[in-house]
This record gives structure tokens, sequence and C-alpha cells, in this order.
């Protein structure tokens, strides 16, 4: 039986700041769908209003999921799969340069290979070929006791019956440190209304092409979505681990949860309303605004991440690279 999302709670600037983590999609999808099931009344008529404005745009054929516009409430409510992949090959050599403006700045040890020492001590892993280097057949001496020449007999059937004139035949990494250098890109999710559909794409595209490079260069890369609110003294937030540190990146995964407005407009909307819910709270029925104070609080508490800003163009997107690019320090 899975255990109930942790909700973290603090102040902030003199208002009331809460976040629950998950570990995965998956897990928070689970969480949505069984906390839509058991509603408060006015977060349960929040979610009505919610349904009826999207059967109502679909009649419109409304761009403000994206285009193609969705057909049908299937198309909203069944999303799990970003449908315009085409626009990596447009926006890839668009942030092409200032990648190889950071390649240049790794050559110049900004980023630092661990480097590979030798000692006598016998810490790390034993190095035969260094060993070869002095290797010399040990000698029998004519004066040895009966003791000694058996000793020695068995030392040449055992194949001991040799050493070296290299001290430091054990290597390890000088600068362990710098051996698994690492980040975490945390990116918020999603648009106030006001944003047109296909403005939101921008966001997930460029961080997943950026991480695919990072991770090139050897560098850990974890990602984590924001998708939350504020309204009145409350602001509410869901941070989903979208690519843990050990596993590859799932570029549909990242791009659905972190950028695709036929997801947030629909199922976004539907977590944020089960996050207020779970948190005790009506959320009114625009629900909320997103504003600089959800990244700002949850940075505030969670210091040891790169903020990727919201972006809505290739241009400001492109600049999010560079900015991250030259904070990130292994």
């Amino acid at each position: 039986m899975s255990k109930a999302p942790i909700i973290h709670t603090h102040s902030y600037k003199k208002q009331r700041f809460q976040y629950i983590p998950f570990g995965s999609p998956t897990a928070y999808h689970d969480f949505v769908e069984k906390q839509c099931k058991s509603l408060f009344m006015g977060n349960a008529q929040t979610l009505e209003v919610i349904i009826k404005n999207a059967q109502t745009r679909i009649v419109k054929s409304s761009d403000w999921y994206g285009n193609p516009p969705p057909t049908s409430m299937k198309d909203l409510e069944a999303h799990r799969y970003f449908g315009k992949m085409e626009l990596l090959e447009v926006i890839a050599p668009k942030i092409q340069k200032e990648l190889d403006r950071y390649t240049e700045l790794v050559e110049d040890e900004l980023l630092k290979r661990p480097q590979l020492s030798a000692n006598s001590k016998g810490l790390g892993v034993f190095s035969f070929d260094r060993a070869m280097m002095g290797l010399y057949k040990i000698p029998f001496t004519k004066g040895s006791s009966e003791l000694e020449r058996f000793h020695h007999q068995l030392k040449i059937e055992l194949g001991k019956d040799k050493a070296t004139t290299v001290k430091n035949t054990h290597l390890y990494f000088e600068n362990t440190s710098a051996s698994k250098p690492t980040l975490t890109l945390t990116l918020l999710a999603g648009a106030n209304a006001n944003i047109q559909g296909d403005a939101l794409y921008y966001v997930g595209i460029v961080v997943a092409l950026l991480t695919e490079y990072l991770e090139s260069c050897h560098i850990g890369v974890a990602i984590d979505v924001l998708l939350g609110t504020s309204f009145g003294v409350h602001t509410i937030v869901s941070v989903i681990r979208v690519k843990p540190f050990e596993e590859p990146l799932d570029i549909n995964q990242l791009l659905v949860m972190g950028s695709d407005p036929r997801y947030f407009r629909f199922n976004g909307f539907k977590g944020i309303i089960a996050l207020a819910d779970y948190c005790g709270l009506n959320i009114p029925s625009g629900l909320g605004k997103i504003d600089e104070r959800i990244t700002d609080a949850y940075m505030d508490h969670t210091p040891d991440v790169l903020l990727f800003n919201q972006s809505y163009s290739i241009d400001s997107a492109v600049r999010e690279v560079s900015r991250i690019l030259m904070e990130y320090s292994p």
C-alpha cells in the first residue's frame, strides 16, 4: 500500500507555502485521480466548471490548448503524449551556439575531469601494467638454508618469485568530488490564461536538449517540474521528479508534464484542484495565478537547485540556457 503524500509547510513573506514532492509522474497521476474522486463540495464544483469550460472551447476549436486544437474531451482526459516533437529539430540549432560556448569553457577546465593518480599505500585498484614496468625475478641465494630453498621453490610454483621496483602500483581518482558532478534543474509548468497555448512549448523542449547535452559531458542531471498556483495568502505546489539522476531522460514525459498546454490546461488544472483539496483548501474558481511566489518560495527552501525560468518564446528560452550554463559550476 502506497504512503500518503507528505505536505511540507513553511511560511514565506508572511504567507503560507505548501508543497508535496512526488517521486515520478505515475505517482503524481495516481494521487490526482484518487483525490478527485472525493473532493470537498467547493472544489468539486470548481472541477465541474473546468470541465464545462473545456467542452465549450472544444466546440469553438479554441487554440488555447495549443495546435491542433482537441476535438473531444477524450483528447484532453487521456492526453499523455507530446504532440510537437518536430519542434525539437527547429529549436536545437538555436541553442547549439550556447552549448558550443560551454564546451569551450569545459575544455578550459571550468569542469574539472577526475584525475587518475597512483600511490604506494595499497589504496585503489592494483595496476599490473605499472608493476610490469619494474618487474624482476627474485634471485636465489646460494648460502640459503634448506628451509629457505624450500620456500623459494614454493614461490616459483605459486608464481610469486617476482617483485617490482615500481612503488606506486595502486590507482585512484584524485579529485573524487568532481568525478560525478550533478545538477538538478527545476521548471515551472504552465502559464496564466492570457498566454497563447503554443507559447508553452518552448521551456520543456529546451530543457530536454540542455539535459541531453549536459549528460553527454558526464554531468548527472535530475529534473523536477513544479505544478502549482497562488491565491490569497496561499501558495501550493506539486514537485514532480520527471527524471532521476540515475535514469535516462524520457523526453515525452518531460515535455508533457513541463510544457504541454493540452495537458496543463486540463489535467494540470485537475492536479491543482486535487492539491488544494489535499492541503485542506477551497481553491477559487479561477484557480489562482502563476507568479514568482511559487518559484521564489520553493527555491528559498530548496537552494541546491537551478531554476529554468518560464520562457514563452525561443529567444527567451535560449537566454535561459546561457544563464543556466554560466551559473552552473560542478
